[in-house]
């Protein structure tokens, strides 16, 4: 099961470092739109999100709820947004999920 939770996070670490060098290549253009790369990002992110938590949850490991809970939440949102800005080609859509993924890795990193 250990071997499981490394797995989830190193797919988890995988999905955020696609989906922030999509960000930082778009940036680049005059016109950034989200890309069906970034809703695959966002996906393997909210699923290897949901994987981790499952599996310290099984090895009975500490689990701060809360910021699981606001974790997957900005996931969902990275996702959903992503979604939306696939379908629509807005540039508003492409900044929302990046700001949603720096938020996302900003709590991941400072809350303790």
């Amino acid at each position: 099961m250990e071997a499981l939770r490394y797995a989830f996070l190193v797919f988890h670490l995988f999905g955020f470092a696609a989906l922030l060098g999509g960000i930082f290549y778009q940036v680049r253009g005059k016109d950034p739109v989200t890309g069906s790369y970034m809703v695959t990002s966002a996906v393997v992110q909210l699923v290897t999100g949901a994987g981790l938590i499952w599996t310290r949850i099984s090895l009975d490991l500490p689990v701060p709820h809360a910021k699981m809970g606001v974790k997957l939440a900005l996931d969902v949102l990275v996702a959903m947004t992503a979604l939306v800005g696939m379908r629509n080609k807005k540039t508003w859509t492409f900044y929302a999920v990046a700001t949603f993924t720096a938020a996302a890795a900003v709590v991941a990193v400072v809350w303790k």
